[in-house]
């Protein structure tokens, strides 16, 4: 998949600034894989912030990925050895978020979860929506009411969960990159109605964690080979879901009265 085909994948997911930076990278190819970022954001007249959003909603980790992607696409060769290899990407993002997980105290979350009337999951993409599956199998099985959202302001379940939510609730969204611009009107609806919100996203600065009241986290990493573009780690996704619900059962153990 080249460069082209990237952009009109995610192209439903791009800003105006950020179909600005397509067209300038598009027109400078020759040039944008030897810029640095800085030098990109001053002559495509765009902020650093912007240019790392954009490079994220396509996939890539930051700046520096996509500016190797372009290097590759125009034949300057192998970017990486050929002894990279992404099965230790997968054990480094999973060793990685378990480390985190150890670090991590979700009690007032679980606490929230145990007093709300009931749960609701919202994802986006075929990835995310087995994830919420996965997510809501569990929560069910701890014994709360759970339902299944999709993130879409105009379908008929998003509005109907509206009507019926209030300040005993809990909403989980899941995301990759937390780039999805589909999901800043839902986000906007459900900031505007005071609910908790709990965004899930790869561990990086990004749109939703900064619009949720609280943020899970796991690992997700593109191969850095541009020829293996589909190779991306999403199991730490499940590993954060079954640890952060069977710490909830904990939870409910610890706490349940005498």
């Amino acid at each position: 998949m080249g460069l082209n085909e990237l952009i009109n994948t995610y192209y439903g997911d791009l800003s105006d600034t950020d179909k600005y930076i397509c067209e300038f990278i598009l027109a400078n190819k020759d040039l944008v894989g030897d810029m640095s970022i800085k030098e990109f954001s001053q002559k495509s007249l765009s902020s650093k912030s912007s240019v790392i959003r954009f490079a994220q909603k396509l996939g890539f980790t930051g700046y520096s990925e996509l500016r190797n992607f372009v290097k590759w696409e125009r034949g300057d060769g192998p970017i990486v050895s050929d002894t990279h290899y992404f099965l230790d990407q997968v054990l480094a993002d999973t060793n990685a978020l378990v480390s985190s997980i150890r670090e991590e105290n979700w009690d007032d979350v679980y606490q929230k979860i145990a007093e709300s009337d009931k749960v609701f999951i919202i994802s986006t993409g075929v990835t995310q929506q087995n994830q919420a599956l996965e997510f809501e199998r569990e929560l069910l099985l701890t014994g709360k009411n759970v339902a299944l959202i999709p993130g879409n302001q105009r379908s008929s379940e998003f509005r109907r969960m509206i009507e019926q939510l209030n300040d005993a609730d809990i909403v989980f969204v899941l995301s990759l990159s937390g780039e999805n611009t589909d999901l800043e009107g839902v986000i906007n609806i459900l900031n505007l109605k005071k609910v908790f919100l709990v965004s899930i996203t790869n561990y990086k600065s990004n749109w939703l964690s900064k619009n949720c009241t609280y943020n899970l986290y796991a690992r997700s990493t593109r191969s850095p080979v541009p020829s293996d573009w589909w190779l991306q780690t999403t199991s730490t996704f499940f590993v954060l879901i079954e640890s952060f619900v069977f710490g909830y059962n904990d939870y409910l153990r610890k706490n349940k009265p005498e």
